[in-house]
Parts: C-alpha cells; sequence; structure tokens
C-alpha cells in the first residue's frame, strides 16, 4: 500500500480524483461498436451514437467525453464514430428508413448542418434598388412611350400620406 507521500506528483501535489479506467485498446472496441451497429443496423434502426457507446462500454457519456480530450487517439476514434453516424442519418433518410425529421433533428444538432433560407430576399431573385429620382426618369420614359400607365390617387386607393400608387407593365422595371 502507497503512502500519502508516495501519492504526491513532482510539482509536491496530490493528483486528487480517481484514477482513469482508460485503456489503449479502447479504441479498438469504439470500431468494433461501429461494425456492430452497422451489422444490427442492417435489420433495425441501430445507429452509432456517442449514448450507444457509453452502453457499450458501461461507462457515462461524459467519461468518454473526458478521455476523448485526454487521448487523441480516442478523440479520433469518436470523430469515426461521428462521421459514421452522418453517413447513415443521411443514406438512411434519403432512403425513408429513418424518419426525415428525426434524421433532419440529429444532422442538425449533432452535425451542425442546417437548412438556409435566404434572409434578404425571400428566396426571390434580387430586383435592382432603384433611387426616387431614377423611378421619376422610367415613369417618365414609360408614360412617353404610351405604355398604359395607371395612375391612381391616394383616395382612390384607400391610402393615407403622401402616396401615388402606379402600376404598368412589370417587363419595363
Amino acid at each position: 500500500m502507497t503512502t500519502k507521500q508516495e501519492q504526491k506528483t513532482e510539482g509536491g501535489k496530490h493528483p486528487g480524483g480517481r484514477p482513469s479506467e482508460y485503456k489503449p485498446e479502447y479504441v479498438e472496441k469504439v470500431d468494433e461498436y461501429i461494425q456492430l451497429s452497422l451489422k444490427q443496423n442492417k435489420s433495425a434502426t441501430e445507429l452509432p451514437t456517442l449514448a450507444g457507446l457509453a452502453i457499450y462500454f458501461d461507462k457515462a457519456v461524459n467519461t468518454l467525453k473526458n478521455w476523448g480530450k485526454q487521448h487523441p487517439e480516442f478523440l479520433t476514434a469518436l470523430g469515426i464514430l461521428q462521421a459514421y453516424q452522418k453517413r447513415e442519418l443521411i443514406n438512411r433518410g434519403l432512403l425513408g428508413t429513418y424518419n426525415s425529421t428525426i434524421a433532419k433533428l440529429m444532422l442538425s444538432s449533432n452535425h451542425k448542418m442546417t437548412e438556409r433560407i435566404d434572409q434578404t430576399s425571400g428566396d426571390e431573385p434580387m430586383r435592382e434598388r432603384l433611387t426616387i429620382e431614377e423611378i421619376k426618369k422610367r415613369i417618365k420614359e414609360i408614360d412617353e412611350a404610351g405604355n398604359g400607365i395607371d395612375w391612381r390617387s391616394k383616395e382612390e386607393n384607400g391610402c393615407m400620406g403622401n402616396m401615388v400608387v402606379v402600376s404598368f407593365d412589370k417587363t419595363f422595371l
């Protein structure tokens, strides 16, 4: 049995906490888990996950994350697990084997994949921005060409304030 004095580190401080149960062979166990999940996935919905790996190791998810922080080779193995998970979610989601809503949720939360919507134009083609002077000039050109401008007053359109509604052929603008 070791004494407290023998347990001290070179810096003179006690390392504290329980020693890690990590073993280098756990990297191979991650690969075994992935292969087992993929084999079971042929007929069921077993997806390689960090939670599933934790159950396979009989450890907490946080323990696996801590091992990843302390052991680069284990972190690489966890990254490979995530890659397999992403691939399976995409493939099975496209095939309809997995519920598309759940696949989308997992891809967005676990793999940072999101839908992007153009917030500037509402997914419509961008229209040219015109100054007031350019608009007046174009309206004058349309009016002179006899393209049938429909001028309406603010009272006719039920508008308030300094507004005149003008409608004309959309192809001109």
